[in-house]
C-alpha cells in the first residue's frame, strides 16, 4: 500500500473536493454516526515518509506534557470501513511513557494531525469519508508517534433503475458457461480524475441476461453497483454507468497495491449467473486541462471537415463546432475549396494556423481564435504557401512546411519570411514540432524517390522517414540537426512531439514491407498520414533507445496516429504522469466497431504515460487508453475524428 502524494498543481481541486468530503464526514460525525472498526495485524509503515498539509486539531495544553519521555498511538495499525455517502470514524489513543517509568493516556492533551486532505482528527478520533491509508500523527513538542489506519469503502449500492430483487438474483453461484466479458474500460487503463461517469460495455453469455453488478474490489475498496444492464444496439451485449460523483473515491482507492473490477450479469429471476474475468482499472488524481481542437468528418465528402474544440477544464460539457469548411476561402481559381485541414495551435489556444488543399496548393491562413476571424491569409501563390505548421512557446513566431522546406516567419498579419532553416540538410523536412519549453524543434526529413518514398513533395504522406531534432536559443537561433530517431529499413518515424517540460518525444513508426493498397492514404503501408500500421513509441529528447508504447497502442495495428502531449503534467505513484492524445481505429468497446484495414473510422483517445525523472524508461510506460468522451453526436453515425492539437487554454468558442 502508497500513502497519499499530492502534487502542487492539483492541490486546489484536491483541497475543493477534500473540503467537500470532510464536511461531509464531520456533518454525519456530528449527528453520531455509528462506524466501527478493528485492529487488523497492519501491514507496518507506509512507503515513504509522512505527507504534510493533511487534516489535523490541536488538542489538551499548549505547552509540553511535563516528564513526558515517548508516545505511542494504539492500535498503530488498524481499519476501518465505510459506506458510500457516509463516513468512517475510529478512535485512537495516545500512550505517554514518563520519567519515572510510569504510561498514561494523554490523548487529550497532546496535538493530532493527518497526512490526508480528506481526513479529520480531534482528540484522537480520525472521521474520513475517503478510503485510503491514512498516517495519524500525535505530538508533544518534538515527541511523537504515528499509527496507520486502512479506510475502506465497502457494501453495496443500487443505481438508479435497479429492477427489485436483482441483487439476490446475482448472489448465487456463477456458472462459468455464462460468463460475461468486458469489453470497455481496458484491462490496464487509466482514467484522469475529471473524465466523469464511465460506462461499462459487457459482452453477455447467457440468456436474458439483463442485471449486472459492478465488483471494485482491492485494498482500499470493496464496493458493488448492482443495477440494470442496458442493452447495447446491434451487439449481443449490455452497459452499465460508474457514477461520476462515485470518481473521487475511485481516485483514492487506485492508490492501493491491488484494485480489480468484475461485473456479474443474469436474468431477472438469477438465471444464466456468470462472472466476468477481473481487469485492473485504475483513476489519477491528475486531470485532463486546456484545449483539444481536433478534425472531424463525417466520412462522406471532404467538405464535411470541421474543426471541433473540447474544453478539457470544463470536460462534461460536449465538443463545439469551432470551424466548418464553409468558412473557408476560396482557392486562387474561384473555386471552391476542397478541404482545410492540418490546423496547428499556438500554444495559449489564441491562434491557429489552417491549410486549404491538403496534398495540392496548400493555401494557408492564420486564425484568430477568439473570434475566428482570418489575421493573414495566403491563397494566390499558383503552388501553395504552407502544409504544416509549428508556433513558438509565446505565439508570435511560427515554422511553416511547405514542399520539404521549413521557413521561419512571423505569426502576425504580415506572415513576415525570416529565412528557411536548416538549409544544409540533404533531405527534404517537414512535420515541424517546436518544444512548449521554447528550447527545441523536432521535425521528419524524408528523401523523394528514396528509401522507399514516392515523388510527394508537400511533406505529409512521407515514407521512409527520419526523425531529427535542432536546440533553439533565442539570441543565436538554431543549432545544427541531429538525428533523434535515425532512419530504419522498412521502417518510418514521423509526427513528432514534445512533452510539456522538454523530457520526451512521442511519434508514430509505421512498417513499410506491407502489401501496398490503392493508393488512399491509410491504404498505402508506411504513408505516414494514417497509416494502419502506425504505433506509438516514446524516447528521451536528449535521444536514446525508442520504447514501444505496447498498452496504449493494443495488440493489433489499430491506425494509432497523430499524438500530442498535453500542456502539463503531474504525478502519479511517484512518477510524472503525462496524458497522449491520439486517434486509433481500435474498438470503443461493443458501441463502435475498430478496424485494421482503415475501414472503420478513427476516434480520438487519452493514454497516460508515467515517467521517472531523468531521462530513462523501465519497460512500458503507458497505461491502455480510455476514449474521449461525447465526440459523435450519434453513436449509430459516429464522424471520423483525429488530428487533435493540445492547447494550454479553450476559447469560448464565437457565435
Amino acid at each position: 500500500m502508497r500513502p497519499r502524494v499530492f502534487s502542487a498543481r492539483a492541490g486546489s481541486r484536491k483541497a475543493d473536493r477534500g473540503a467537500l468530503l470532510l464536511a461531509l464526514a464531520m456533518a454525519i460525525a456530528a449527528a453520531g454516526a455509528a462506524c466501527s472498526s478493528s485492529s487488523d495485524g497492519g501491514t507496518g509503515a507506509p512507503s515513504g515518509g509522512a505527507q504534510g498539509g493533511g487534516g489535523s486539531s490541536s488538542s489538551g495544553a499548549s505547552g509540553a506534557v511535563e516528564g513526558l519521555v515517548s508516545l505511542r498511538v494504539d492500535p498503530g495499525t488498524t481499519s476501518v470501513e465505510f459506506a458510500y455517502g457516509k463516513a468512517a470514524a475510529v478512535q485512537l489513543s495516545a500512550i505517554g511513557r514518563f520519567q519515572d517509568g510510569s504510561e498514561r493516556d494523554v490523548t487529550d492533551r497532546v496535538t493530532w494531525s493527518a497526512d490526508d486532505l480528506f481526513a479529520h482528527v480531534d482528540a484522537g478520533q480520525l472521521t474520513t469519508a475517503s478510503p485510503g491509508l491514512v498516517r495519524v500523527t500525535a505530538a508533544d513538542g518534538s515527541i511523537t508517534a504515528t499509527a496507520d489506519v486502512t479506510v475502506k469503502l465497502a457494501g453495496e449500492i443500487a443505481l438508479p433503475g435497479a429492477p427489485p430483487g436483482a441483487s439476490e438474483a446475482l448472489g448465487g453461484t456463477p456458472e462459468a458457461a455464462s460468463a460475461p466479458a468486458i469489453a470497455y474500460p481496458l484491462d490496464g487503463a487509466l482514467f484522469p480524475s475529471n473524465i466523469g461517469s464511465v460506462e461499462l460495455q459487457v459482452r453477455r453469455a447467457g440468456a436474458g441476461q439483463s442485471v449486472g453488478r459492478i465488483e471494485i474490489s482491492g485494498d482500499f475498496i470493496g464496493l458493488r453497483l448492482v443495477g440494470a444492464c442496458d442493452p447495447i444496439p446491434d451487439a449481443d451485449g449490455c452497459a452499465m454507468a460508474l457514477p461520476a460523483d462515485l470518481v473521487p473515491m475511485l481516485v483514492s482507492a487506485s492508490e492501493g497495491d491491488t484494485m480489480e473490477t468484475r461485473v456479474r450479469l443474469a436474468a431477472e429471476d438469477g438465471s444464466s449467473l456468470g462472472e466476468s474475468a477481473a481487469i485492473d482499472v485504475r483513476w489519477a488524481s491528475a486531470s485532463l486541462s486546456g484545449g483539444l481542437y481536433y478534425w472531424r468528418t463525417d466520412g462522406t465528402t471532404l467538405q464535411s471537415a470541421a474543426i471541433y474544440r473540447y474544453d478539457l477544464d470544463d470536460a462534461a460539457s460536449p465538443p463545439e463546432l469551432f470551424w466548418e469548411n464553409e468558412q473557408s476561402p476560396p482557392l486562387a481559381s474561384g473555386q471552391e475549396m476542397p478541404c482545410m485541414g492540418c490546423h496547428a495551435l499556438a500554444q495559449a489556444g489564441d491562434k491557429m494556423a489552417l491549410t486549404f488543399g491538403g496534398s495540392g496548393p496548400s493555401s494557408f491562413a492564420l486564425v484568430d481564435v477568439a473570434t475566428a476571424d482570418i489575421i493573414a491569409l495566403r491563397n494566390t501563390e499558383p503552388g501553395g504557401f504552407a502544409t504544416m505548421t509549428t508556433f513558438s512557446p509565446d505565439g508570435e513566431l511560427m515554422v511553416n512546411a511547405f514542399r520539404g522546406v521549413l521557413t521561419l516567419r512571423r505569426a502576425d498579419e504580415t506572415l513576415e519570411p525570416l529565412g528557411d532553416l536548416f538549409g544544409e540538410e540533404p533531405e527534404r523536412l517537414t512535420q515541424p514540432f517546436w518544444s512548449p519549453d521554447g528550447k527545441h524543434l523536432a521535425f521528419v526529413a524524408w528523401q523523394p524517390g528514396e528509401n522507399g518514398a514516392g515523388p510527394e513533395l508537400y511533406g505529409d504522406t512521407v515514407r521512409g522517414a527520419q526523425i531529427l531534432i535542432a536546440g533553439f536559443d533565442g539570441a543565436a537561433g538554431f543549432g545544427a540537426p541531429r538525428a533523434l530517431v535515425p532512419r530504419e529499413q522498412d521502417r518510418s518515424h514521423y509526427y513528432p512531439t514534445i512533452s510539456d517540460d522538454g523530457a520526451w518525444v512521442v511519434f508514430n513508426t509505421s512498417r513499410c514491407d506491407g502489401p501496398r493498397g490503392n493508393g488512399a492514404s491509410g491504404n498505402d503501408p508506411c504513408d505516414s498520414y494514417d497509416d494502419n500500421s502506425a504505433r506509438l513509441r516514446i524516447v528521451p529528447l536528449e535521444g536514446g533507445e525508442p520504447v514501444d508504447l505496447a498498452r496504449a497502442n493494443g495488440d493489433a495495428t489499430w491506425a494509432n496516429s497523430w499524438p500530442r502531449f498535453g500542456p502539463s503534467h503531474d504525478t502519479y505513484r511517484g512518477k510524472n504522469i503525462y496524458w497522449v492524445a491520439f486517434s486509433s481505429r481500435r474498438p470503443y468497446g461493443l458501441r463502435l466497431p475498430g478496424s485494421t484495414d482503415g475501414t472503420s473510422k478513427p476516434q480520438l483517445w487519452f493514454a497516460a504515460v508515467t515517467l521517472a525523472p531523468g531521462g530513462s524508461i523501465d519497460g512500458d510506460p503507458s497505461f491502455a487508453p480510455v476514449w474521449m468522451p461525447q465526440q459523435n453526436d450519434d453513436m449509430a453515425n459516429p464522424t471520423g475524428n483525429h488530428i487533435p492539437q493540445w492547447a494550454e487554454k479553450a476559447l469560448p468558442v464565437p457565435q
